[in-house]
């Protein structure tokens, strides 16, 4: 026979947990809230169908820091602490269901209770002269429901709205995320706080106020009495909303915090600035406008009409979090377009005649220089390297080489070392009784002067070139005189101006441009020539080369994160107000200078090798005039 009661399994654990709680016995109540905390984990509690289980939880979550505030700190015990911490995360689990969420918001003396203990909370990690020793041992417990309080609070301040300027739970909230350097407080407060910012919708109206069948109609007269008493009233009303209450300090140093590199908190930070700048609340100087409203909490963001410092902030991290984490091309691996070269508007022109001087503080140093040193900085300092075509040493141009016209990109060995020799006279020349100074070496040879002008100048060549006889000599006179020939350097020219040591070193070793037009017909070419042809081709292949890799974003619109979606909605809103609309008021600003400063070095660039970024609209393209 089967024993009584087999295959019953006796009382839900509901009733159970009920009674329990009703017993007060301090056992029965530890396993009713280590129960509740278990049930609420796996969705399984309802506090609108058990509101004796809700009410009881609140009051074993309170208890402790009733008894704070009463300074019955002997009454609190270790027990108390630990039926308080299972009640609170019970609450926190089962807010996670709407229907919970709903109960918990209905309780009117709830909202009270949750600011008391942040209020106790707040005290106690952020004013130490403010702990009870006598409750130390209990620091990371409290930790602990702070957190879970925090959690808690977040669904529910979605239910608090239309909170005034002296809401103490809003101004506990931006105390708070004022004085604290935990990351998970300060994204569940900033949470929390964005949630207390919804008002009600002046345009909702509530089904039992809509006129349907049911309803009696009333006489036009009395409808047009009854509006005009609710316009007047409503005219009477002073916008109290406790967005208002946010200081400006405060507001930088929650921007402040976007210069922290951490994904959660900007995100967190953008958010609660979007929710402050998208507000509908009525300002007390504006309350007729949402439209003036939104503009005034804007310039007070930004600090316009102060310091600007939240808008030196803003316009320097937004464009940057607006491209954050994309797969984005670099503007440095962009390779250039090949240089080009124009012709010259005469073959001759800007070759001197007359080789430039050293300066003095640049002949000083020079002339101390062991050789063959000073014979290279010298060349390079007075000579160039020759950009042009090369000319045929055998026309017979009115500037033909048998002449003492000066030819571009060649100079004559003889009146290279001859200008060598003139330039450091005081070095060898010991007439009139000049004392050569001994700190000065001798100058090279002029054999081994020649061979160095090659190793100064990489490109140049020593060359030979065989000269023509006059047109007027017989054949039997040309046969017997032997050819007239020209010791020449090739490639390189007098400079118009002495230039430093470092610019004539970087100019005589930097590799040759490329060519665009044929050596031989350079001089024959219109003035201000270029290869069109060339330069378009490699226009085009670098047009098609960014393109083709920069295109991912708009392929791939998945890649593009919260963050890149919210910063380009706050930027677009603060250009649009603060520049756009003050250049159409033809304001001068200064706003616009701040925003090229710190975004014209690297912004034009990045759209310039990435044009998906405009194409997928995460760059105003009106942006870009103003680093123009």
């Amino acid at each position: 026979m089967a024993p009584i009661g087999y295959g019953h399994r006796g009382v839900e654990d509901i009733h159970r947990i009920i009674m329990s709680l009703k017993s007060g016995i301090e056992s029965e109540v530890k396993w009713a809230l280590t129960t509740l905390t278990r049930i609420s984990l796996q969705g399984q509690l309802n506090l609108e169908s058990s509101p004796f289980i809700g009410s009881e939880l609140i009051k074993y979550f309170i208890k402790p820091y009733q008894w704070f505030l009463e300074k019955k700190f002997d009454k609190i015990k270790q027990e108390n602490i630990t039926f308080s911490i299972d009640a609170l995360l019970t609450l926190r689990n089962s807010v996670q269901d709407l229907s919970n969420q709903q109960w918990l918001a209905q309780v009117k003396t709830f909202k009270k209770s949750i600011v008391e203990v942040l209020k106790f909370f707040y005290n106690w990690f952020y004013n130490d002269n403010l702990q009870s020793y006598s409750l130390k041992r209990f620091d990371n417990q409290f930790k602990e429901s702070f957190t879970y309080l925090l959690d808690l609070l977040e669904p529910l301040s979605c239910y608090y709205i239309d909170n005034t300027k002296h809401d103490p739970l809003f101004l506990l909230l931006l105390s708070i995320l004022s004085s604290t350097n935990d990351k998970a407080v300060l994204i569940s407060g900033l949470k929390s706080l964005s949630h207390l910012l919804i008002i009600r919708d002046l345009n909702y109206k509530p089904d039992d106020e809509e006129d349907d069948d049911s309803n009696p109609k009333h006489d036009d007269d009395d409808v047009h009495h009854i509006d005009e008493e609710e316009e007047t009233k409503n005219e009477d009303i002073i916008p109290n909303n406790c967005i208002d209450a946010i200081t400006p300090s405060q507001l930088e140093n929650l921007v402040n915090k976007l210069l922290i590199n951490d994904a959660e908190i900007t995100f967190a930070i953008l958010d609660f600035i979007k929710a402050y700048l998208n507000s509908e609340a009525l300002h007390p100087d504006y309350p007729t406008s949402i439209k003036d409203s939104q503009l005034h909490r804007l310039r007070k963001l930004l600090q316009i009409h102060t310091t600007k410092s939240n808008y030196h902030t803003l316009v320097k991290q937004l464009p940057s979090l607006i491209v954050y984490n994309l797969p984005l091309n670099d503007p440095k691996n962009i390779k250039p377009i090949n240089q080009l070269n124009l012709t010259k508007r005469s073959q001759f022109s800007g070759i001197p005649t007359t080789l430039p001087e050293l300066t003095p503080d640049l002949y000083s140093i020079i002339v101390r220089f062991p050789e063959p040193l000073r014979a290279t900085s010298w060349l390079r300092c007075c000579y160039e390297p020759f950009a042009g075509g090369i000319i045929n040493s055998n026309s017979t141009t009115p500037n033909d080489p048998a002449t003492n016209q000066v030819i571009p990109g060649e100079v004559t060995q003889i009146s290279l070392w001859k200008a060598y020799e003139n330039q450091f006279e005081e070095i060898w020349d010991t007439s009139n009784d000049r004392v050569l100074n001994p700190e000065y070496k001798p100058l090279l040879p002029a054999v081994d002067f020649i061979k160095n002008v090659s190793r100064a100048f990489p490109n140049s060549e020593a060359m030979v070139v065989n000269l023509e006889s006059n047109g007027g000599d017989t054949p039997e006179l040309q046969q017997q005189q032997q050819p007239k020939k020209k010791f020449i350097i090739k490639g390189i020219q007098p400079r118009q101006f002495a230039v430093s040591i470092e610019v004539g070193n970087y100019e005589a070793l930097k590799p040759p441009p490329i060519r665009s037009t044929n050596p031989e017909e350079n001089y024959k070419l219109p003035i201000g020539h270029i290869d069109i042809d060339k330069f378009n081709h490699s226009l085009d292949t670098i047009t098609d080369t960014i393109i083709s890799e920069g295109s991912r974003i708009t392929k791939t619109m998945d890649i593009i994160n919260p963050i890149n979606i919210i910063s380009n909605e706050l930027l677009e809103y603060i250009i649009t107000e603060i520049l756009i609309n003050q250049d159409n008021n033809h304001h001068s600003s200064d706003e616009e200078n701040i925003f090229r400063l710190y975004n014209n070095h690297w912004l034009p660039d990045l759209v310039y090798a990435n044009p998906s970024l405009v194409e997928s609209g995460l760059i105003n393209s009106k942006w870009l005039k103003y680093f123009f």
